[in-house]
């Protein structure tokens, strides 16, 4: 997910995905939780599309939208 976001040019989401994939082993569980509250609210992980030249990027939006569904899956408990 943080590949597909850096690609579309989301760079601080990206830093954010690399981050919390680090911290994952340490804790998991406030790990989850933090990832979970990406996904509520205006600006949210729910609200990113990936563009590139001012294009929508489909087949990665695609991927993405697959991505963030099983994480959120992954993470919510």
């Amino acid at each position: 997910m943080a590949e597909l976001l850096h690609l579309g040019g989301i760079d601080d989401w990206a830093q954010a995905m690399y981050v919390l994939g680090r911290e994952l082993s340490n804790d998991p569980e406030a790990t989850a939780a933090k990832i979970v509250s990406m996904y509520g609210g205006m600006g949210s992980l729910n609200d990113l599309v990936l563009y590139k030249a001012g294009q929508p990027l489909e087949k990665e939006n695609g991927e993405l939208d697959i991505l963030r569904s099983k994480l959120y899956g992954l993470c919510h408990v």
